[in-house]
């Protein structure tokens, strides 16, 4: 039975569009509205995260994904391939997909599927390196949130959950759960990268001051 709804949830004042469904037209068409080419002609950042179907935890139950004005979180049937709009979405040049744990899952879907991604990063390695700060490589997505974004995500995660991935349609819940931890992931990544371009524009212009001294002290 196919089944879509689209809900909306609250976090930190900015209101984020959710649209839950099996239905592979839908899929498809929400995975084109990400094909959309940032302003600024970078990289684009999809927050990306996958839930295992229960109780082998061996085949993939929910897929959940955000480009920061939208999140589309989708449920597979375990009879039915990964939707091939996915699978060449993944494998786009111009887009880098973030999470937590973000490389295990997509090694276990190319043994499990062969869906694979052409450009994966984790975000407590990333955030580790550009922040110089090593132990943030071991941290999940509260804490990196926290000190990369100064939010909180406690407030605004449901309390008293059952975790259970494998119904669906998933309770309103465990959609607001996946939405806020993959909303965050697209957040957390957006930070980072501008952090890093920030930074290599830092020494750009360090070089460029620099050019000019060197070219002075030449004997001519």
């Amino acid at each position: 039975m196919r089944y879509t709804e689209v809900m909306s949830f609250e976090l930190n004042g900015v209101q984020i569009k959710t649209t839950l469904t099996n239905d592979v037209k839908v899929i498809d068409e929400h995975i084109l509205s990400f094909l959309q080419p940032t302003d600024n002609h970078r990289t684009k950042v999809i927050g990306f995260d996958m839930e295992w179907r229960p109780p082998s935890m061996l085949e993939p139950a929910i897929f959940q994904l955000c480009d920061g004005n939208s999140c589309l979180i989708f449920h597979l049937h375990p009879k039915n391939p990964v939707p091939l709009s996915l699978r060449n979405f993944l494998c786009q040049p111009n887009y880098t997909f973030v999470g937590c744990g973000i490389k295990d899952n997509f090694d276990y879907l190319k043994k499990r599927s062969g869906t694979g991604c052409k450009n994966a990063v984790e975000l407590g390695t990333l955030a580790a390196t550009l922040m110089d700060k090593p132990h943030l490589g071991f941290c999940g997505v509260d804490e990196l949130a926290f000190v990369v974004n100064k939010l909180d995500l406690r407030k605004y995660r449901p309390l008293n959950l059952t975790f259970n991935w494998g119904y669906y349609p998933v309770s309103e819940e465990l959609a607001k759960l996946a939405t806020v931890n993959v909303y965050s992931y697209y957040n957390i990544g957006s930070a980072l990268f501008e952090r890093e371009d920030l930074r290599a524009f830092g020494a750009l212009t360090k070089d460029i001051y620099l050019i000019p001294r060197a070219l002075a002290g030449l004997e001519l």
